[in-house]
């Protein structure tokens, strides 16, 4: 994907709170800005796989470990950032995967 517009929060915070920070814990606020991302994730291959099932949390899903890598980059009008090229050899692990939990929990056959 290229050139994705996005807008940037600049912290998890102002994200919640749409630009007014949290001044309790001293996060000032910042007003959202426009930016664009752009990544390629290349998938190696199915190394591990796993099935969690929890009922008492309400929670199901089946997760595979793999091999891959990203190449990221983000732009805004007063920040850039580039990912180091993707090396495989330090990635120490990437997953995927499929949960149902909550009201979309529910149990399957082959549950124990």
């Amino acid at each position: 994907m290229r050139d994705v517009p996005v807008t940037d929060a600049h912290d998890l915070y102002n994200n919640l709170t749409n630009g007014h920070g949290f001044p309790p814990l001293g996060v000032a606020p910042v007003a959202p800005v426009p930016a664009m991302v752009s990544f390629d994730i290349e998938w190696r291959g199915i190394t591990d796989s796993a099935k969690v099932v929890n009922v008492m949390q309400n929670f199901r899903g089946h997760f595979l470990k793999t091999g891959a890598t990203i190449d990221w980059s983000a732009e805004s009008a007063n920040f850039a950032f580039q990912s180091e090229s993707p090396n495989p050899a330090r990635n120490l692990y990437s997953v995927i995967g499929h949960e149902q939990n909550g009201a979309f929990f529910h149990l399957e056959a082959d549950d124990e």
